[in-house]
């Protein structure tokens, strides 16, 4: 980045005295939205200024790092950047809310001119390729591979065993993101009409009413039963101790993508995110016949064309056009 736009660099740091917890600051946002943003301004202030982004503390971040940062033509720069890597456009137009964000927070602690900010706001973010981002879709063969790869995993541990599944089960069944699992809490579980449902508190502060297969209802009553206190706001997914024992303290998204990661590699799979477990539902669900709109409601999309998006482009892959054609050609 130091290469693109000039800008007086301190390569032997910047000053510590003055700090701010932009994690409390970002206490508002939805958890998908701080980790995005997290890692966007991590990803701006190191290519900026060429340093480590490990060493960025988003509970004490440096004041004076963010101010001598933040720019219109560093943005600019910064976005054409991303753009030269082959981002897309989702992503580019999240890049820029992140640092539009960051000066905004400085100009709340008087340390920007809120005319900063406004002008970050009006940087036209570079044109980008749009469409579905390429990811993996597991099929329903390889996800029965993964869940046997955890029996295999934590076979000398049953919380574990137990706790893992339920959240890959989760994931697969009924298409949750990490967060709302991580932020699920036993009050949530419910019933109605006779089924069995899961509240879900899903991204921009939305709600949604998800119905629980006997499968994911199953898996989370055997993990109730390693549960120390499983009610009320207490989070239905805890930390275990290597030695088996169970705390009451909330997992982490960031635990559950290692759970995922260390079970795929032990099913001998692709590196598969929990978001491919959430694309991996919509796929098999449109593939046994049900609607994009029911899909939809339980993804929780607002705008049904975004689920269209998510599902299509790669279920037509098994009957693409190419294939179509060429095999009428093939014909004569």
């Amino acid at each position: 980045m130091s290469d693109l736009v000039p800008h007086q660099a301190q390569p032997v740091g910047f000053p510590e005295t003055e700090t701010v917890n932009a994690n409390v600051a970002m206490a508002g946002l939805s958890p998908h939205t701080r980790r995005a943003y997290r890692r966007w301004i991590r990803r701006y202030l190191s290519d900026y200024n060429q340093i480590d982004g490990k060493t960025i503390d988003f509970n004490a971040l440096n004041v004076n790092l963010v101010v001598s940062s933040v720019g219109t033509a560093p943005l600019k720069a910064w976005l054409g950047h991303l753009k030269s890597q082959r981002l897309g456009k989702q992503s580019i137009t999240q890049a820029k809310a992140a640092i539009v964000w960051i000066a905004h927070l400085m100009a709340d602690l008087e340390r920007l001119d809120y005319s900063v900010p406004a002008g970050l706001s009006k940087v036209k973010a570079p044109r980008a390729e749009t469409g579905q981002r390429s990811g993996t879709w597991l099929t329903q063969d390889e996800i029965r591979q993964l869940l046997r790869a955890l029996r295999r995993v934590d076979s000398g541990n049953a919380p574990l065993l137990a706790r893992n599944t339920a959240i890959i089960v989760l994931m697969v069944t009924c298409g949750l993101r990490r967060d709302e699992i991580s932020t699920a809490c036993w009050s949530d579980l419910g019933r109605q009409g006779g089924n069995a449902v899961l509240r879900v508190h899903g991204k921009g502060e939305k709600m949604r009413i998800v119905k629980l297969p006997e499968m994911a209802v199953q898996a989370i009553e055997t993990w109730r039963a390693h549960h120390p206190l499983p009610e009320g706001n207490r989070p239905i997914f805890t930390r275990i101790w290597k030695n088996g024992n169970v705390i009451t303290s909330g997992i982490t998204d960031r635990a559950i993508w290692l759970i995922v990661q260390q079970a795929a590699k032990a099913a001998g799979l692709p590196r598969v995110s929990p978001h491919d477990l959430r694309r991996s539902f919509a796929r098999g669900a449109y593939e046994a016949g049900v609607s994009f709109e029911l899909i939809r409601q339980a993804l929780g999309h607002s705008n049904i064309a975004t689920t269209e998006r998510y599902v299509n482009s790669v279920l037509e892959l098994d009957r693409a056009a190419t294939d179509i054609w060429a095999n009428v050609l093939d014909e004569e």
